[in-house]
């Protein structure tokens, strides 16, 4: 069961419960580890980095390009999974309008981005590149964290990936939203649980920022997942 979203692989196995033989898009090539496919699926990964591609041992073809400039096929993927990338792009529309042309009917684009519109979103927008890699190493105790080609990686995190500029593009792609589920990161969850002072701040941070920004702006509702149907 996924941590982020127990309810997201049901919707998954519902929306390709008569396919064996899914041709999956893998964007940023650590995607499809999320979400359990077909075993005769066959995954397409396309990335920036071939050290990111080599990595990844299931796929079945490798294309070492940025999403946002490569010509996708047009209506070739049965399912396009886009985990934690969009926010490192400077033209995420772009990518994600590549990715609509590509889907074939019927096919299914599953997205996970950070929400901007939460305090964590405006931390990791805001903040340099070198302060997310102090994050990782010191607090989420990666020692590796910012070398070889690993996360984390500089982040735009464009407002056009607000949850309602997504329910937009939705709404002008023609495709249909089977699933938005907003959440409270699991890292900044378990952050929380572990140690009282942070929680007790966070509550107060979470009030202050509700009130402040009318209902605009969410401490807790840090990330978003979203399944979309063409």
């Amino acid at each position: 069961m996924l941590e982020e979203d127990p309810k997201l692989q049901s919707v998954v196995d519902t929306l390709f419960h008569e396919h064996d033989n899914l041709k999956v898009l893998e964007i940023g090539c650590g995607s499809c580890s999320h979400i359990e496919l077909p075993e005769k699926s066959y995954i397409v990964g396309i990335d920036i980095s071939d050290k990111q591609l080599q990595r990844n041992n299931l796929l079945s073809e490798k294309i070492l390009a940025d999403v946002e400039t490569y010509n996708l096929p047009e209506s070739s993927f049965d399912l396009i999974v886009c985990w934690w990338i969009l926010e490192h792009l400077p033209h995420p529309e772009k990518a994600l309008e590549n990715c609509q042309k590509a889907l074939k009917k019927d096919g299914a684009m599953i997205l996970a981005v950070p929400n901007v519109m939460s305090v964590k979103g405006l931390i990791t927008k805001y903040t340099p590149h070198w302060f997310h890699v102090f994050v990782y190493r010191y607090i989420f105790g990666e020692k590796n964290a910012g070398t070889d080609d690993q996360q984390p990686f500089q982040t735009f995190l464009r407002y056009s990936l607000r949850p309602n500029s997504i329910k937009s593009f939705a709404d002008s792609s023609n495709l249909s939203i089977e699933r938005f589920h907003l959440y409270e990161n699991p890292r900044q969850k378990k952050l929380r649980e572990q140690h009282w002072l942070i929680d007790t701040g966070w509550k107060f941070l979470s009030g202050i920022t509700k009130a402040l920004s009318f209902g605009k702006l969410d401490a807790n509702l840090t990330d978003f997942i979203v399944v979309l149907k063409k």
